[in-house]
């Protein structure tokens, strides 16, 4: 099964390493100002996709089992909220759902080298896993449980990126890092790295004004927000 990735602005600026030093020691608003003027990044990853069983070994020479007995389980890792204040974080991936190997390379007229760092593609082969993935904090503000598609490039990393829902959220966190009723949406993001023995990640949002003009001279402008990182 072959498909495009492409760098949404969205997905760019939600997973960029440094959303989160965007917002100020004092927990004010971004640094960055805003987004204005957003374009779909050019170029991308053709991946050709194929489903692999559990135990067979991927040409990158391990197999999905092999990787999920490094990742899976349980970690925790000190979580601080961007408005202040501390708490412990807890990533716990269950049982292997499906898997595939993932052959990438950098589409033909991209060169994901020449995009800003933050915003590169990793156009690398890789293994998909999805498996399902509980969140939560110890404060209460998380007590999320929902699947994943793992980014496993060698058998004791990973990486995963999801969209919360808002709407469903089993915690009690609220976004009060920006005002909801001033935007036209809001969305926040986790996003974080596994190891053998660490967990690491982001939560961060985006606030997306209402466009400006229409057709070719429209544009969209963004606020970007930290929640928090652990």
């Amino acid at each position: 099964m072959r498909e495009r990735r492409w760098l949404s602005w969205v997905v760019a600026v939600a997973t960029s390493v440094g959303l989160f030093g965007c917002v100020d020691g004092a927990g004010g608003a971004p640094q960055g100002g805003q987004i204005g003027g957003v374009h779909g990044a050019e170029g991308g990853c053709d991946e050709e996709k194929e489903d692999i069983g559990a135990d067979d070994v991927s040409p990158l020479g391990f197999s999905a089992r092999a990787a999920l007995t490094e990742i899976s389980g349980e970690r925790s890792a000190p979580l601080t909220w961007a408005k202040g204040g501390s708490t412990t974080a807890t990533v716990s991936v269950g049982e292997l759902i499906a898997a595939r190997f993932v052959r990438s390379t950098v589409a033909e007229g991209g060169d994901s080298s020449g995009a800003e760092p933050a915003l590169a593609l990793d156009c690398s082969d890789h293994l998909q896993l999805d498996v399902p993935l509980a969140f939560s904090t110890e404060d209460g503000a998380f007590d999320e449980s929902f699947a994943v598609t793992l980014r496993v490039p060698r058998v004791d990393a990973a990486s995963f990126f999801y969209k919360i829902d808002l709407s469903a959220l089993q915690g009690s966190y609220e976004v009060t890092e920006v005002d909801p009723a001033e935007f036209k949406a809001v969305t926040v993001y986790l996003s974080g790295a596994l190891s053998s023995g660490a967990v690491s990640g982001t939560i961060s949002g985006i606030a997306e004004s209402h466009p400006t003009g229409s057709g070719p001279d429209g544009s969209v402008s963004a606020r970007q927000f930290g929640v928090a990182q652990f």
